[in-house]
């Protein structure tokens, strides 16, 4: 296998991860898109395994699921994506899916813990 192939199998398999985390949570592509930086026309490719993730895009679509999971574990997984989109205090405002976005990861994950930990009651 090459190179290239075995990148572009990592990529789909990120693709399903996608797929199957938006069965658990109602995640409109349009946070997707949002999140990652990518246009909504890639997203809808991905979600449709047409295309794959690659790149940053590929790099900010591994952090909004690694947030999302770790959220889907305190929240009800329908107030997600609004918990997305709202500007958040801790987030100087900003949006999660914004920060996230922006390369803000670690500030969002460090968000999403302090949530699940209750720190923020």
């Amino acid at each position: 296998m090459t190179g290239s192939t075995a990148a572009s199998i990592g990529t789909i398999a990120l693709a399903d991860q996608l797929n199957r985390l938006r069965e658990r949570v109602p995640l409109p592509a349009q946070d997707v898109a949002r999140a990652t930086g990518a246009d909504l026309e890639t997203v809808q490719g991905w979600l449709g395994r047409e295309a794959a993730p690659m790149g940053a895009c590929a790099n900010r679509l591994t952090e909004l699921i690694a947030v999302i999971d770790e959220m889907a574990g305190t929240f009800k997984p329908d107030s997600l994506p609004s918990w997305l989109s709202d500007a958040a205090p801790a987030l100087d405002g900003q949006a999660p899916a914004d920060a996230i976005a922006a390369g803000g990861y670690e500030r969002v994950m460090d968000l999403a813990l302090g949530l699940s930990a209750g720190a923020f009651t």
